[in-house]
């Protein structure tokens, strides 16, 4: 067994090195070990699960509980390596690269040398981070695998890196320059399993009675997290097909945020190492973190991540900035979950939320970007928003009591899937609302993969083990889904062009310019007023375009949007325009053509009426 070992040359290595890093003298190991207990560096030839050589890590040559060596003689890239720590073989927890994890949902095997790690070539990165402002980001999240795993993809490397690079077009004429992808590093999706309630049988079984489940998410506390995940590969080199993702995407103008789930066993200055790593080798441009070892505090006061994304679900900026101050550049980013509850009830009309609507409408504080959105990972897909009023998630295997309860949704009058086509009418328009809600609002909308073309997990809100159909993106929606990609895609094109509704910093409410009116302002039945009804489900909303430039140098238009999630129309007053100025009808979503023409339809006197549930949006400009 340990031949190998004779054309070898060993000597004390680098502690501060962690895992096994290639240095001009030869390969430096660097593996923490448990006091008291023996260990071993154990070697194979590359792609071979009989182990090579087995050099002893001694414990008197340890620095407090730390083994290093340096190994001189071993060639580039022709051997992988484990650790047998106390008699048991495992892999590092900081490898770079796995073999023997190519086919996703693989169960690990008897032999635990069958895995192993090796060490990849650093990527050479042709591009750089983007550093995009927050209001100037459009955010698509997805999952790697489900992204193109369906056949309806019709990409070639489906469920694969590449599959995305080989949808980057799509993206980009979707109107998407930032991409957050679910774990991309390498997760256990096959973990030990605990007695569980099964939908058919009213008893509990046994884990040994059951199939495992996979955890196709990635959230789990057991990950190597310093390695591109190798089923994602299509090409078997997961690190160069990660990297050359990157890179396509920065040379597209899309930018590349990764989510990492840590534990609180995690120590922070690992988590930082892991964050470094990814935005050092792979020039990733940001992070968003979640589980109970997102330190925000922690991880915002790292000097190498000051310009680097940090999307944290919820925290208090005063306890990073200080009460009252503000960075010079926003880079810490919150995951706005206040937002998809408040403007879901708004959006199927219920009582005493036009407060919490105006205030996610507008919500873009100097000390960070808040990402908005109607639908994530965990709960309903737009689709299923408007189509669901109970979860459906008895396939998960624990009786339907996973998954939240609370999901804040309508069915439009049938419960999942109908022939009724006032019901399809009914959620196509709330769909469309509920878009134009994300789009015009301050901040950065984000859309879950598929919402765009009606995805749907048939009311499954927690699909977190369907590796399968269920948790797939279904690319095939028929006509209807055609017709919300289009309305879709003119929407972000809108919002593009009218940089009123994305501004840098936070609507005032106030004329502090002297334009004539308000950057921003509410009405309702009068042109002007203080305070709505807490019954109220209607409201206008006007954008001075002063407050906002063009790429052209121009100021922005007015726009007054009208929203009505009542099942009444209702009038709302116009506040006057500048001399000369008209309104243009521009949007509606009570029609069959939402968007009119350019200049196509002028609005005549002090009021309109907007449909129910529907909004409208009105342009401000010269007649």
């Amino acid at each position: 067994m340990n031949a190998g070992i004779r054309k070898l040359h060993v000597q004390p290595g680098n502690p501060a090195l962690w895992g096994a890093v290639q240095t001009p003298e030869g390969f430096n190991f660097t593996v923490a070990v448990p006091e008291g207990k023996e260990a071993s560096l154990l070697l194979y030839k590359k792609r071979r699960k009989e182990v090579w050589a087995e050099i002893p890590l001694k414990e008197e040559e340890r620095v407090g509980n730390v083994s290093s060596i340096l190994v001189k003689g071993l060639d580039d890239g022709a051997f992988a390596y484990n650790y047998r720590i106390d008699g048991t073989v495992t892999q590092d927890i900081y490898t770079r690269e796995l073999y023997g994890r190519g086919k996703f949902g693989q169960e690990m095997p008897e032999n635990p040398d069958s895995i192993a790690s090796l060490i990849p070539e650093r990527p050479v990165m042709k591009t750089h981070p983007l550093k995009l402002p927050y209001e100037e980001m459009i955010l698509y999240k997805t999952h790697v695998r489900g992204f193109t795993k369906d056949s309806g993809s019709k990409v070639q490397a489906r469920g694969t890196f590449q599959g995305i690079r080989e949808k980057i077009s799509y993206l980009k004429e979707l109107g998407i320059n930032a991409l957050e992808l679910m774990p991309v590093y390498e997760f256990f999706e096959v973990q030990e399993e605990q007695p569980r309630w099964m939908p058919a049988e009213d008893e509990l079984v046994s884990p040994a009675e059951t199939p495992a489940r996979i955890n196709y998410w990635g959230y789990a506390t057991r990950a190597l997290y310093f390695s591109p995940k190798a089923s994602f590969s299509a090409t078997g080199h997961p690190v160069q097909e990660f990297a050359e993702l990157v890179d396509a995407l920065h040379e597209a103008g899309i930018e590349c945020i990764l989510e990492f789930y840590f534990g609180p066993e995690l120590s922070m200055n690992f988590i930082l190492g892991v964050l470094h790593y990814w935005q050092l080798t792979f020039h990733v441009d940001g992070f968003h973190l979640i589980g109970e070892g997102a330190k925000v505090v922690e991880s915002s006061r790292d000097e190498l991540l000051k310009k680097t994304k940090l999307i944290f679900l919820g925290f208090d900026p005063s306890r990073v900035y200080g009460e009252g101050n503000a960075p010079a550049f926003r880079n810490l980013g919150e995951h706005n979950q206040g937002y998809q509850e408040t403007m879901r009830r708004y959006l199927k009309g219920d009582e005493g939320c036009v407060s919490g609507f105006t205030y996610y409408l507008r919500r873009n504080p100097a000390t960070h970007g808040v990402i908005n959105y109607f639908a994530d990972h965990d709960g309903f897909t737009m689709a299923d928003m408007v189509s669901y009023e109970r979860k459906h998630n008895m396939s998960n295997g624990d009786d339907n009591t996973d998954g939240t309860s609370s999901n804040y949704s309508w069915n439009c009058g049938a419960e999942g899937v109908t022939r009724k086509k006032a019901v399809h009418h009914l959620r196509m328009q709330q769909l469309k609302n509920a878009f134009l809600m994300l789009l015009t609002s301050q901040g950065t909308p984000m859309i879950y993969g598929g919402d765009e073309f009606l995805n749907s997990q048939k009311g499954n809100n927690n699909a977190w083990c369907q590796d399968n159909r269920t948790g797939w993106v279904n690319w095939n929606n028929g006509n209807e889904g055609r017709e919300l990609l289009e309305f879709v895609k003119q929407l972000i094109r809108f919002r593009k062009e009218h940089p009123v509704l994305h501004t840098p910093k936070e609507m005032r409410l106030m004329d502090y310019q002297g334009a004539g009116c308000p950057d921003l302002s509410y009405h309702s039945q009068r042109a002007w007023f203080s305070q709505m009804e807490n019954t109220c489900r209607f409201i206008g909303v006007m954008y001075c375009g002063d407050y906002a430039v063009k790429e052209s140098g121009e100021p922005d238009d007015y726009l007054y949007l009208g929203f009505n999630m009542h099942w009444n129309p209702h009038e709302l007053a116009l506040p006057s325009l500048p001399k000369e100025h008209v309104w243009y009808r521009a949007v509606d979503t009570s029609r069959e053509e939402c968007f009119a023409e350019e200049r196509a339809e002028i609005v005549e006197g002090k009021s309109i009426t907007v449909p129910p549930r529907s909004i409208v949006i009105l342009i401000g400009r010269q007649a």
